[in-house]
């Protein structure tokens, strides 16, 4: 993953990744939320965010542990860091029964809580690769905000994408909006005024 060598492109990267991520929510049917498997483990499009929300959550508290060494367990409790495929897993039966509604709350409580803290820490503080014990010794709080915002947005946006156009959700959309109303009523009209030319 590359450097993060200031705040302003971070917030600007997170920032243009959630919008289109949250596009594609606002897109998404009902219906589609809990039925789409989009991966070969399984999940639907509602673990995809659950798994974006929980890791922003997680992040969110390394970031707020700052210099201290009391319970600093990253990536988890039981988990290393080369054990992230089993700490998904967990994750995923964690969060598989939580409602939509939580999930979304989850998602944008972890999104806010990311983005005030790059937004508010000291530069410094943000791109110094190790700052914290957490960080590790290569990887700076900016690259794990941007691990844990933008970059996992990106992927969830795949995910959405596909799940959208396999269900047709786009294919309707402009089929909608080349046969909208209006349109129909301005074919009608102009119909009607070549009638009362000839």
């Amino acid at each position: 993953m590359p450097t993060v060598t200031s705040r302003r492109d971070l917030l600007e990267e997170i920032d243009a990744e959630y919008a289109r991520v949250t596009g594609m929510i606002d897109r998404v049917p009902p219906g589609l939320w809990k039925s789409s498997r989009v991966n070969g483990a399984g999940w639907s499009l509602k673990d995809v965010l659950a798994h974006v929300a929980d890791w922003a959550e997680r992040c969110d508290v390394w970031c707020g542990l700052g210099d201290t060494l009391h319970d600093m367990t990253p990536p988890a409790a039981g988990f290393k860091w080369n054990e992230t495929r089993e700490l998904n897993h967990a994750i995923y039966l964690k969060r598989r029964r939580h409602s939509l509604a939580r999930v979304l709350r989850d998602f944008r409580a972890g999104h806010a809580g990311l983005w005030a803290h790059a937004a508010t820490m000291s530069e410094g503080d943000l791109i110094a690769v190790g700052r914290f014990a957490w960080c590790g010794t290569t990887w700076s709080i900016a690259k794990h905000i941007r691990a844990n915002t933008a970059a996992p947005y990106r992927w969830a946006c795949k995910h959405f994408k596909a799940a959208l156009k396999a269900a047709g959700v786009d294919e309707q959309a402009e089929k909608i909006a080349r046969v909208s109303p209006g349109a129909r009523g301005t074919r009608r009209t102009t119909r009607q005024s070549r009638k009362k030319t000839r």
